[in-house]
């Protein structure tokens, strides 16, 4: 779920306390965690204004809203009178509470979430400079009880295991447009611009002339993994272009990151593909997540009615977006998809100009029936996957005569198998 979405569901589970909607409002800032071994999003409320805040500052804010985004559905949580938050004034504005206890420390934006029994913080990570003009990283993190003022600092390795970022999404994309543009030197990133590369961006509107008041952002999606927020986004060629040369996953708690090269469609051209199946209905589609289906690299995306409705749901593949898959529900349209994959693969075969060709050793094999279908996987040597499209009788047949060891030569496209011999 995008956080459009959340943020409508939240309000409106808001909307239904009349005496918490007259002073506060829910905050825009939806954060993603893991909680409790699920992801959820999470916002705490705010005060609506200096009259309200003047009212309630002795009480606090009551409570907070969460958000599942597996079951779209919002709840309310009261909690201890939170005092030193960031929409407070004076003494109580939460920023500079931190500030007067560390004065010498450069200090990010802090952002709310909840540890595993549910209780309110408010954590702000803290930077060091790692060059002279500018470059900076995470060095530790300040976690701030809103309701007491009690205020820990932790390095970076000693922060809680409940706290699940520290290093925030746009940090991370920017560390990687550092080292994107910087690997093979400053001048080359100035003029030969040779193998520079950076995260992919997102503009709400694409007019050229506007782009100076519209400054494209950060695009990236969230991924619960081992009980951390990890952000992916894509890796594209600093030209203006809208493919894809890889993926990068980065661990917003520890700051890891791990690069896969897969190319393909950007995420804002997938979103394009899937709006486009359903053009006349003019569903709007939201911000892709990133899954496997048998070995394929998929986006996966809802699709939206103007008043916010979740619709359908669609698939598509990252190395061919053409390849479009929409459905009422996740289930049939993974199964609407997985049929269009077998389909595209036979095209393949058909096409030559589409195949590469390649020697193999066979390390690992394995034969496996998805939804009637039968596919035949093939682990290599050198620890690559390889797999077939739906097979019949005669492929089943060929296929059990490869055995661990066999050298064969393959002709694919991507990691599909169109033919071995």
């Amino acid at each position: 779920m995008d956080t459009a979405s959340a943020k409508m569901l939240g309000d409106r589970e808001i909307g239904s306390l009349s005496k918490v909607v007259s002073q506060y409002d829910v905050s825009d800032a939806y954060m993603q965690i893991d909680y409790q071994g699920r992801p959820v999003k999470v916002s705490g409320l705010q005060y609506s204004g200096f009259l309200r805040w003047f009212n309630n500052r002795n009480e606090g804010v009551p409570g907070y809203v969460t958000v599942d985004p597996v079951s779209m559905s919002a709840d309310y949580h009261e909690c201890e009178g939170m005092i030193y938050v960031p929409s407070a004034c004076f003494g109580q504005y939460l920023e500079r509470h931190i500030q007067m206890s560390y004065p010498t420390q450069m200090l990010g934006e802090s952002h709310f979430e909840i540890d595993e029994d549910g209780k309110p913080f408010y954590i702000c990570p803290v930077y060091k400079k790692t060059t002279f003009l500018g470059g900076k990283t995470v060095k530790g993190a300040i976690v701030a009880d809103p309701c007491s003022g009690d205020l820990t600092y932790y390095p970076v390795e000693e922060v809680p295991r409940w706290v699940d970022m520290v290093y925030s999404g746009d940090l991370l994309c920017e560390q990687y447009n550092w080292y994107g543009n910087l690997k093979n030197g400053f001048m080359n990133s100035l003029f030969g611009k040779k193998g520079c590369k950076r995260v992919t961006e997102y503009r709400s509107n694409a007019d050229e002339e506007d782009e100076e008041e519209d400054a494209p952002a950060n695009d990236y999606g969230y991924i619960a993994k081992d009980g951390d927020i990890w952000i992916y986004t894509g890796v594209t060629s600093v030209n203006k272009d809208s493919s894809n040369i890889g993926f990068l996953l980065a661990n917003e708690r520890t700051g890891e990151a791990r690069y896969y090269a897969v190319s393909g469609a950007d995420e804002s051209s997938a979103m394009s593909a899937a709006e486009g199946e359903v053009q006349e209905k003019g569903y709007q589609a939201s911000f892709p997540s990133l899954i496997n289906i048998d070995g394929v690299p998929t986006y996966i995306m809802v699709l939206k009615d103007n008043s916010g409705l979740v619709k359908l749901y669609a698939a598509v593949n990252v190395e061919q977006y053409n390849i479009v898959a929409t459905a009422g529900t996740q289930k049939e349209c993974i199964e609407k998809y997985r049929s269009l994959i077998g389909a595209g693969v036979q095209a393949a075969e058909t096409d030559p100009d589409n195949l590469q060709e390649k020697v193999i050793t066979i390390a690992e094999r394995e034969l496996i029936t998805m939804a009637g279908d039968t596919y035949l996987y093939i682990v290599t040597s050198e620890q690559e996957i390889f797999r077939t499209g739906a097979i019949g009788y005669e492929g089943n047949e060929k296929a059990l005569l490869l055995h661990e060891g066999d050298t064969i030569t393959i002709r694919y496209s991507g990691n599909v198998i169109a033919a071995w011999e």
